[in-house]
């Protein structure tokens, strides 16, 4: 059986994070989501998978190249219909033979090789479905026994009717095209739409339940996913890496090749670090946190599960913890950033986040003793001046005076 990896969106939701890569096409855990996505479905025993693409796409053929790192043949095929995640199924089916099966899936989401296995095994038309906590942010199933009768496209919070979701990952015949196609004529451009249109003809689509699938729609997502990836991690020090005797390792730590960890450093697992990274001395890192590429941690630094992408600068005394920051951003001394419960406004309305700490999109750059607020959101190339207060959400390009906001 083949697969068709969706892959061609943006990720707009996550602001600055996306600017230059789609959010396929980031590095959690040490490798870009699709590429954790791609094994699964090698692990599962697929061979082949045609990856949809668009925006930032040359971004992707240029990782991913004939897919022999992730164990798959791949195709690449560009979206050229404007309709959505159905336009980009659509543009991949049109080259599969009607009499075949084939399997869909989003590029931007996990799903694990045994609940790929049992779409597989399944021989008829499946859905893979999951609990979610927000499920008014995806398409809401309506089920009977292990049939689909509904599906209900992001539903306002009032209309929801449970918390059983749409993970995107779908089973079915090339056949369904020509009622793909039907649905985009009238305008619709999801394939929870097109599914609501067959079950209104009476085809019966079958419920798979999983409990592994991680999705990621906005920044915070990220901070979990990458969590859950790094138990995934083996532990493993490069030999090309330099560790100073006095630094302290334990748990499932990875350090790659070219980094610099320096003395009175301590590193608590799981913890992903990635190239020619320089750490400390005396800093601390702990509690499922990456570090990408070329990222410099000053001394004195406090690191806690956190998510920092390439050549990311934090200087000394800085304490961060439930934060993403974006690549090339530049934190300078005694960053405080706060962390505790905050409402973020999603697709269907407002989503309470648990625990947020910081999130900034590309190349940002925050002063000297700036201290943010649980949840404080920044768009890329924000300016932050020194001794500054801040929260809320900031769009690109904004210059924050220390007056505080």
């Amino acid at each position: 059986m083949k697969a068709i990896v969706l892959a061609a969106g943006r990720g707009s939701r996550l602001g600055g994070l996306t600017d230059s890569r789609s959010k396929v096409m980031l590095p959690v855990a040490g490798r870009p989501i699709i590429e954790w996505m791609l094994s699964e479905l090698a692990d599962a025993g697929i061979e082949e998978a045609t990856i949809v693409h668009g925006y930032a796409g040359s971004r992707i053929l240029t990782n991913l190249g004939s897919g022999k790192g992730v164990g798959l043949k791949l195709k690449f095929i560009e979206q050229t219909s404007p309709h959505g995640s159905l336009g980009a199924a659509l543009d991949a089916l049109s080259a599969m033979s009607l009499d075949e099966d084939v399997l869909i899936l989003n590029g931007d989401n996990i799903v694990s090789s045994s609940a790929i296995k049992r779409l597989i095994q399944s021989e008829s038309a499946s859905l893979l479905v999951a609990e979610h906590e927000n499920p008014q942010e995806y398409g809401v199933v309506t089920l009977n026994g292990d049939v689909i009768e509904e599906i209900q496209e992001k539903p306002a919070s009032h209309e929801v009717v449970g918390r059983v979701v749409s993970t995107g990952a779908l089973r079915c015949p090339v056949l369904w095209r020509e009622t793909f196609e039907k649905t985009v004529k009238t305008g619709l451009t999801g394939i929870p739409d097109a599914i609501r249109n067959l079950l209104e003809e009476d085809v019966e689509i079958k419920a798979i339940r999983t409990d592994t699938w991680v999705d990621v729609d906005h920044p915070w997502d990220l901070i979990d996913m990458n969590a859950i990836l790094l138990d995934r991690v083996n532990s493993s020090i490069s030999p090309a890496a330099e560790i100073h005797p006095s630094a302290v390792l334990s748990g499932n730590v990875h350090i790659s090749e070219g980094c610099i960890i320096r003395s009175g450093t301590v590193i608590e697992g799981p913890v992903h670090i990635g190239p020619n990274c320089d750490i400390g001395p005396m800093a601390v890192v702990t509690g499922s946190t990456t570090i990408a590429a070329g990222t410099r941690i000053g001394p004195f630094c406090r690191i806690r599960s956190s998510f920092l992408m390439e050549d990311v600068q934090v200087d000394s005394g800085s304490w961060l913890q439930r934060s993403v920051i974006g690549p090339a951003t530049v934190l300078r001394s005694h960053l405080n950033v706060d962390v505790g419960e905050t409402q973020k406004i999603g697709t269907s309305g407002e989503i309470h986040v648990r625990r947020l700490g910081l999130v900034t999109g590309e190349a940002c750059t925050l002063g000297h003793g700036v201290v943010t607020a649980p949840g404080t959101i920044l768009g890329s190339q924000v300016v932050v001046e020194r001794r500054s207060r801040v929260s809320g959400e900031h769009p690109s390009g904004a210059e924050i005076s220390s007056g505080g906001v």
